[in-house]
């Protein structure tokens, strides 16, 4: 049903990507290089560029495009520093089709119009434990961060090559991880531009491009609110457009959901790649 896979694709704009990567690929190398005496300095300027605390909580206008199928919804988008990312999808203006769910300790994805659901401990997905694909990540993704999969959000400079071009810097990981991270940031304002992980070598697994197109101003901090993420590789493409509006800092408390019961299934994270990879 291709109302179930649009849906189900939601997920895969934060996950699945990484669950691709793992399966289609045995090994992958960082890029090695001598550490530049300016990282620091970069390093610190992007610390002090953007929100790093508390509760952002807002609208969001999705699309998303999929198999030559286009989607486009509201909803709201609540984020709580080293607690939680939860999407809510919303039909018509007031239907939650899908709601997705992130805490440190589980990945939620729950299918309001197929009553279905996943959830399940990041431990508990050996793809997701191979690659370093965690919690960490994927709030560093919403928040504007740098990150390196596996560090449960902890990372050092040395962690880091750096190029520097005309108009940015070029941050990227560096060791032997499954996944390669590259980091564009603006050498004026020290705010990430643009995201890339992928498999080093590996042009059929499916890469993912995050880039930040605009900043919003929270708290006299940038805050991106309007991203655009683009997951290529194997002959298919993906792509999903948020933007978020009526911003607002720590307003208001943001409470886990429950796990559903009655009439919803709880299904394998396996069956959303399938559904996926039809």
């Amino acid at each position: 049903m291709i109302r179930t896979k649009i849906i189900s694709c939601a997920l895969a704009v934060a996950a699945v990507w990484a669950l691709s990567a793992c399966r289609s690929a045995k090994e992958a190398a960082g890029t090695a290089g001598k550490a530049d005496a300016g990282k620091v300095e970069w390093v610190d300027k992007m610390a002090v560029a953007g929100l790093k605390e508390g509760t952002v909580t807002s609208k969001m206008d999705f699309q998303l495009q999929v198999d030559g199928k286009s989607l486009s919804v509201g909803g709201s988008c609540n984020l709580k520093r080293d607690e939680v990312i939860q999407l809510s999808l919303v039909a018509m203006g007031f239907m939650e089709v899908a709601r997705l769910e992130f805490t440190p300790q589980y990945l939620m994805l729950i299918n309001r119009m197929e009553r279905e659901y996943v959830k399940v401990a990041y431990a508990d997905v050996p793809y997701l434990v191979q690659a370093g694909v965690d919690f960490h990540v994927l709030q560093a993704l919403f928040w504007n961060d740098l990150f390196v999969p596996g560090r449960a959000g902890a990372w050092q400079e040395q962690d880091f090559t750096m190029e520097r071009l005309p108009e940015s810097t070029v941050m990227t990981t560096r060791g032997a991880g499954l996944l390669q991270c590259r980091f564009v940031v603006d050498l004026l304002t020290g705010l990430i531009r643009n995201t890339t992980v992928a498999v080093p070598g590996q042009g059929s697994v499916p890469a993912l491009n995050w880039t930040y197109r605009h900043f919003a101003t929270v708290e006299q901090k940038s805050f991106p609110d309007q991203m655009t993420l683009d997951i290529a590789g194997g002959g298919k493409r993906l792509t999903a457009t948020i933007a978020l509006r009526n911003l607002k800092w720590n307003a208001k408390d943001v409470p886990l959901t429950a796990e559903p019961g009655g009439k919803y299934e709880r299904i394998s994270p396996d069956l959303i790649l399938k559904q996926l990879m039809k």
